[in-house]
């Protein structure tokens, strides 16, 4: 009735290069937060108010 699924090797890395890809954008995405000037910061923070 049921039958079972055999996966391939190489399957069994994609969840964990996945999440690795994941973290590393988001870990360059709070480092380049935290990095931020201020000045920068400021500017980008008018940017919707320009007309």
């Amino acid at each position: 009735m049921f039958k079972q699924v055999i996966y391939e090797n190489w399957l069994e890395w994609v969840p964990y290069v996945a999440f690795a890809v994941t973290a590393a954008v988001f870990i360059t995405f709070v480092i380049r937060a935290i990095a931020l000037n201020k000045d920068r910061a400021a500017e980008m923070a008018r940017i919707p108010l320009d007309d």
